[in-house]
């Protein structure tokens, strides 16, 4: 586990040496390939050279068992006498000499005669005549003695078959050997063993001088193909460092085009707010100078009356002191009490003005309690339908026969209706219709009061909710109702808009307030 940082390290895309990696990679497997390949072409040689070393000794075991048969058996037997090469030193010299003489010029170094007891009755080397093998001990003699012929290499610096140590490179091989009869061998009749050690060490040789002829070859045809992958390799990894270093200043291009369409957006952005910051200051300058334009013609007016008043009333007292004796002091006197009451109107009007005007701004904390907005709706219109008793007017109503319940404050509610139907009834004072009607849906009870005057022009349609933005004659509207109502309907979490197809077309006031869900009071709000 340790290792695998370092790998992934190794192959990262910005350190991976693709020339490096791919050399060290190709020589590696170029140096297991070769050696394999030698390893196998040595094995086939060992083995082949192997079996033509059987198939020499088995030839010339067969020759000697026939010189054995014929040379010394045979002339034994005919004598009558006993073949005890053993113990007759005559009869074992004379064996030697017709093995030594079929052995002439052959690679034997030993030979055993073997009977089938496992008893040597003759060898090469003297000193081991006379012992014997019991079975189990070899079994490759075991073999042999069964008719099986069996060999084995003995490499040098091991031990044999007897444990003795082995100097050079040998093959131990036993063959049975036969009685023959008309000059066959009695295949049925096997009378010893023969065991031979034939030197092969020219045989390693040349099993390694094949070995070491496949390595080169292997590694001569695998590094020609190597550095033809390598100038390909070579190539490619040109073409790949060209593509990168494209990607690359791409990229390079792409981060810095980012880059400075972010600074560019991050700019045309703080241009935004700051204009929307200029934009909001001047609304709320254009909001102050609408509302002081507002107040100050509405005051100017009635203080202008008061003014003119009070002047006109100290230049007739004035002349009424100057000519105190020569006057009507009951007809001079007359006058004043018509001047002081316009002087109360007008003053009592001001003070109106700055009533509502606080009203508007200080929006008084408003109690919630569940209301029916039909009632509402009701005792609006009869608190302000005793003013109006023209019968050119001609009001209907249009309410749900279901329950409008609403979550509102009673008296801001109906203060909202009062305004609407009020500016409803001034609209229609050279006659008209007015329709009043609420009706509810699955979340909202909708209120419209809809009249046929004088109508709204298209361009006022926008202002009509604005503080003293008004349309009424003087002395009949403050422009505030509409403000107020805006205000408290907005208050209510609701809505309140303003229809008209234009002047002398009507006008359609259309409110809409969330309706009270079953079980909710003002209180569990």
């Amino acid at each position: 586990m340790a290792m695998l940082p370092k790998l992934q390290k190794i192959l990262h895309p910005e350190k991976f040496n693709l020339i490096l990696y791919y050399t060290i990679t190709s020589f590696v497997t170029i140096g297991i390939i070769s050696f394999v390949v030698g390893w196998i072409c040595q094995h086939k040689e060992n083995q082949e050279l192997m079996k033509q070393s059987e198939e020499y000794a088995h030839y010339f075991i067969t020759h000697i068992n026939h010189d054995i048969y014929k040379e010394f058996l045979l002339p034994m037997l005919r004598k009558g006498k006993q073949i005890d090469p053993e113990n007759n030193y005559r009869q074992f010299r004379r064996l030697d000499r017709v093995i030594r003489k079929s052995l002439y010029g052959l690679h034997i170094k030993e030979l055993y005669l073997y009977n089938m007891e496992g008893h040597i009755i003759y060898s090469t080397v003297q000193e081991h005549v006379g012992l014997t093998l019991n079975r189990g001990v070899n079994r490759k003699l075991d073999s042999a003695i069964c008719g099986i012929p069996a060999s084995e290499v003995r490499l040098a610096g091991t031990r044999d078959s007897e444990s003795a140590y082995v100097e050079e490179c040998l093959l131990e091989s036993y063959y049975p050997i036969y009685d023959m009869q008309k000059n066959e061998f009695k295949k049925d009749y096997q009378v010893g063993v023969i065991k031979i050690y034939q030197e092969i060490s020219g045989f390693t040789k040349q099993a390694a001088k094949v070995r070491k002829k496949a390595i080169i070859i292997t590694g001569s045809s695998m590094g020609v193909l190597f550095f033809i992958l390598f100038l390909i390799v070579l190539k490619a990894e040109r073409i790949i460092a060209v593509r990168t270093k494209q990607l690359v200043d791409a990229r390079n291009t792409l981060e810095l085009k980012v880059d400075e369409r972010t600074h560019e957006i991050r700019k045309a952005y703080k241009e935004l707010q700051d204009t929307q910051r200029r934009l909001i200051q001047s609304e709320k300058l254009a909001s102050i100078g609408t509302l002081a334009a507002g107040l100050a013609h509405e005051v100017n007016n009635p203080l202008a009356s008061v003014a003119g008043c009070a002047e006109g009333l100290i230049e007739r007292l004035k002349y009424f002191m100057s000519q105190r004796e020569k006057l009507d002091c009951e007809k001079e006197l007359k006058i004043f009490p018509e001047y002081l009451k316009i002087i109360c109107d007008e003053t009592y009007r001001c003070k109106s003005i700055i009533s509502n005007l606080l009203n508007f701004a200080r929006h008084s904390e408003p109690k919630f309690e569940r209301i029916d907005i039909r009632s509402l709706i009701c005792d609006a219109l009869s608190a302000v339908q005793y003013q109006f008793q023209s019968k050119r007017q001609n009001v209907q109503l249009g309410l749900s026969e279901e329950a409008c319940y609403v979550i509102g404050d009673t008296q801001q509610l109906q203060q909202v209706f009062h305004n609407l139907i009020i500016n409803a009834l001034h609209a229609t004072e050279t006659g008209g219709d007015i329709h009043l009607s609420a009706f509810r849906n699955q979340t909202h009870i909708q209120i419209i009061i809809k009249d046929s005057g004088v109508g709204i022009k298209p361009e006022h349609l926008d202002k009509i909710f604005d503080p003293f933005f008004t349309t009424k004659s003087m002395g009949k509207g403050t422009g505030l109702g509409l403000a107020i109502c805006y205000g408290i309907i907005n208050i209510h979490n609701g809505s309140i808009e303003a229809f008209s197809e234009g002047s002398g077309k009507g006008a359609t006031f259309t409110i809409s307030l969330p309706l009270a869900a079953d079980g909710i009071t003002g209180n569990s709000l």
